[in-house]
């Protein structure tokens, strides 16, 4: 065991915990789910709800669920890594079947199938088919606890995310369940009455930019993302659009003429290819030179000179356009400012396209069929 985090939430006693798969570990408060039995050196987590005490049930999601109509290779994938730390009973279970739809999304272990039977009915079930969260996640009940595990640390956002997922499925569970299995009387009130809203039960943890996105990928039906990832997306997409926005700007600059035209003297020229058997020498032809904007002279050391236009001599002087747009690059001719502007264009698409996968997903093509159809039959 790593790390453990225990706290009261909206009436639910909520646990955490940090560990890694490399070494068995237990948790008398665990409830009988700290069992390990991989050999892996890979950390993961678990958030555990307490509830009444109540037979095993495991409801584990599978990989391929959509085949062949549909492939969701990234959840998948998700599914895969999770399975390796997913937490389940120390105990015997027996599969059970639930029909056709549920059982081509979930396979179902219990120890009681007359438990799992008035579980997996009506708003409970409902809620595991519809919410992508469990699309990706195993849950697992047993004893006096339901816990969900999967790769990764316990962060402030795992912690949070899981428990309200598992206060949900609680409250959908029908209320005489937990009176008929445990004896309990009081659980059901606390669990309908827990206020599992995103911004009650995170109470403003998300952010002002975690939030909102979250909430359009989950209306996309696309699964949310921590604040890390979100970070870490952003800055790829960034990475990608500015050098590629610089250029673009560059480069139509020099062909609508408003990129300022300077006079270039060549200094120095490296012929691309001269020597072949120089590994390590440039394989483009390349210009140094000087010239002289706004009463300053500035240099420009082995630029590229990608015009088909033959390449000058050392001492000639060239007129060539200077970039407005920092790096300030040396812009030969027309056909030079094309080329940039489609080389450009390679990065820009790939972090806009990647920026909109984050902030703005549309929703998978089985998703807008479902709601095509489901908007025909209204109509």
């Amino acid at each position: 065991m790593r790390t453990t985090v225990e706290f009261d939430q909206q009436g639910h006693r909520v646990l955490g915990i940090e560990y890694s798969t490399a070494r068995r570990e237990e948790d008398e408060r665990f409830a009988g789910a700290a069992k390990v039995a991989e050999q892996l050196d890979s950390i993961y987590s678990a958030v555990q709800l307490r509830i009444p005490t109540v037979p095993a049930l495991v409801v584990s999601p599978r990989t391929g669920a959509f085949e062949p109509d549909h492939f969701t290779p990234l959840e998948d994938a998700r599914i895969t890594r999770n399975s390796f730390g997913w937490l389940k009973p120390d105990l015997a279970l027996d599969t059970f079947e639930v029909d056709a739809e549920f059982d081509r999304r979930f396979s179902v272990t219990t120890s009681d199938p007359e438990f799992a039977a008035a579980v997996l009915t009506g708003e409970a079930r409902a809620l595991l088919l519809c919410d992508l969260w469990f699309r990706v996640h195993q849950v697992a009940l047993h004893g006096d606890a339901m816990w969900t595990s999967e790769s990764g640390g316990l962060t402030e956002d795992r912690t949070f995310g899981n428990s309200r997922r598992l206060a949900m499925l609680a409250a959908a569970i029908p209320s005489p369940i937990w009176e008929v299995w445990s004896g309990d009387k009081a659980f059901a009130a606390v669990a309908a009455g827990s206020d599992t809203s995103y911004n009650s039960w995170h109470g403003g943890r998300g952010g002002f930019v975690r939030t909102p996105v979250n909430r359009f990928r989950e209306t996309a039906d696309r699964q949310p993302l921590s604040s890390m990832s979100i970070a870490v997306r952003t800055l790829i997409a960034a990475v990608l659009v500015l050098p590629g926005l610089s250029t673009a700007v560059n480069s139509v600059a020099a062909l609508t003429g408003v990129a300022p035209e300077v006079q270039l003297t060549v200094t120095k020229t490296i012929e691309g290819y001269a020597d072949s058997s120089c590994s390590s020498c440039s394989q483009t032809d390349q210009v140094s030179g000087t010239y002289e904007f706004d009463g300053t002279i500035h240099r420009v050391d082995r630029t590229w000179w990608m015009s088909w236009t033959a390449m000058p001599e050392k001492g000639s002087v060239v007129e060539v356009s200077r970039g407005p747009v920092w790096w300030h690059p040396i812009i030969e001719r027309p056909d030079t400012a094309v080329m940039m502007f489609l080389l450009a264009l390679l990065p820009l698409l790939a972090g806009a396209l990647l920026a909109k996968a984050t902030y703005r997903p549309r929703p998978p093509r089985r998703v807008r069929k479902l709601r095509k159809a489901q908007e025909t039959t209204i109509a």
